[in-house]
């Protein structure tokens, strides 16, 4: 007996296979021979678990690593836009200072232009319900209290999920 298929699933369907094998319907030989067997495909799916182990470690350093270069990254260009958005205040302020609407050079011209914005209070709820917009959200937390107490929430329900561990 060898195995021909390596995959953790043929693994697997292989000794479940084997497993279903009444010790009876076997000799002695083929016993000790199907007990090697079954160390071999062991050693297997060993392997196997060690490999993917390894495997979503590295994903999830790979993982983590892009996360914190995207942090860097978005620390960068947020520091790129302050220095922009200071660099066009400090022009700005020495156009208006000069008396100046619009400055050209020989590939860009520097203008102002006024614009209208619309400022409002942090606290919107102040607002009168016809200037807000509003956004309902489910209660996950206070459904799953209610669900779990015996509470029909309509169109709401527990599910369990199964998730994977490696350890």
């Amino acid at each position: 007996m060898e195995a021909t298929k390596h995959s953790f699933s043929a693994i697997q369907q292989e000794i479940a296979a084997m497993l279903d094998v009444p010790d009876e319907e076997l000799t002695d030989g083929q016993k000790i021979a199907m007990d090697a067997y079954l160390n071999e495909l062991a050693s297997m799916e060993a392997d196997k678990v060690d490999a993917f182990g390894q495997f979503v470690r590295v994903q999830a350093a790979i993982a983590d690593a892009c996360r914190k270069e995207s942090q860097r990254l978005a620390v960068r260009a947020r520091t790129a836009e302050n220095r922009l958005e200071n660099m066009k205040g400090h022009y700005m302020f020495v156009m208006r200072q000069n008396g100046l609407k619009k400055v050209s050079g020989s590939v860009y011209t520097l203008q102002t232009r006024e614009s209208k914005s619309v400022v409002v209070p942090d606290d919107v709820t102040m607002l009168p319900v016809e200037y807000q917009r509003i956004k309902a959200e489910a209660n996950k937390e206070a459904i799953k209290r209610a669900l779990t107490s015996g509470i029909v929430v309509p169109g709401c329900q527990i599910v369990v999920k199964e998730s994977l561990q490696i350890k």
